[in-house]
């Protein structure tokens, strides 16, 4: 079904296209594939458009049954381009750096979707890009967030000019088509982690961008701005003030925030959402960094606002299912 662009859960409508331009690619006509599909072309050519993520599951369903191909967000993922992504992707085009076009994705990927999230954590010389799922996707996970991933790197080397490394997790199963990485990948890549998340140096985040434009990136992040849903602003502004280090307490960003615990609590659950389950995510996120850091528990401790080495243990093994000393050795 399509929807209009006010609606929640749901994707620009745009992506289809892409999709299609991989059926094709893989012999599968368009007409053929719009017809079942159920929509018509012109449909989600429209970017005022949007798609549920309902109608995203059933067209990569049946895109996969018609191509007999498990790995379409491979494909996906080296289809995108920054151009794909409106003010958004100009906004971030024209930043100075890579660390601020970073910034530009975090704060306004919302103008795009409400179903996905990015955060930054920087621990050291290592940063992370982690990505959250807002929305279930379901049978389509791993196509969404392959492309997303795969896509993301290929955009920086663009921008950059310059071959980028690192290692990438996903928090799903290793799929069928895990090997197929290796050609694409610049590191290692893991499966059922934690987190889906691109790790890399923290030097690239001051690496200078190829079309960096101050006057344009300015009226670009203006645009943003205009597009911006402020009612739904909430969790980005918390996990925000929960970049401190260690994150406070709910009182202390309630205080930041100007509103009393009772209300930002009330704010939260409205937009699906507990301090507590944010907070967690925040530190758990942060530990796995401290830790493929290679600091010390009592270090990792201390950084999260633990009292001592046995209370972060015990937090990490409720968060990950593992000891953080077995999750250091096996990464």
């Amino acid at each position: 079904m399509l929807r209009s662009a006010a609606e929640e859960e749901q994707i620009p409508a745009a992506h289809a296209l892409h999709l299609a331009g991989v059926a094709e690619g893989l012999g599968v006509p368009r007409k053929r594939l719009f017809e079942a599909w159920g929509l018509s072309e012109a449909e989600v050519a429209d970017p005022s458009r949007a798609i549920d993520l309902s109608t995203v599951r059933r067209l990569v369903a049946v895109t996969r049954a018609l191509t007999g191909e498990e790995g379409l967000g491979l494909h996906l993922g080296t289809r995108m381009q920054i151009a794909n992504h409106g003010s958004l992707g100009f906004a971030a085009m024209t930043a100075p750096t890579a660390g601020a076009a970073l910034e530009v994705a975090m704060r306004f990927v919302t103008t795009r979707t409400r179903a996905l999230a990015l955060r930054r954590q920087v621990v050291g010389e290592r940063a992370a890009l982690i990505v959250e799922e807002r929305a279930d996707f379901a049978e389509a996970r791993d196509v969404v967030l392959v492309a997303l991933v795969v896509g993301i790197w290929r955009i920086a080397q663009a921008l950059t000019g310059r071959a980028i490394a690192g290692d990438v997790d996903f928090s799903f199963p290793e799929p069928s088509y895990a090997r197929r990485f290796e050609a694409l990948a610049p590191g290692r890549v893991r499966f059922d982690q934690p987190a889906t998340q691109l790790v890399f140096d923290a030097a690239l985040l001051d690496a200078p961008l190829l079309m960096a434009d101050v006057a344009a990136h300015r009226r670009a992040c203006e645009q943003c701005q205009r597009e911006l849903r402020s009612e739904r602003q909430l969790i980005g502004r918390v996990r925000a003030a929960l970049g401190e280090s260690p994150p406070p307490d709910l009182a202390s960003v309630a205080h930041e925030l100007g509103l009393s615990r009772r209300t930002l609590k009330r704010h939260l659950a409205a937009e699906g959402a507990t301090f507590a389950r944010l907070r967690a995510q925040v530190l758990r996120e942060r530990a796995i960094l401290l830790l493929r850091a290679e600091r010390t528990l009592d270090e990792c401790a201390a950084a999260l606002g633990y009292c001592d080495a046995a209370s972060f243990s015990r937090a990490f093994k409720r968060w990950t299912g593992e000891p953080p000393g077995a999750h250091r050795d096996a990464h």
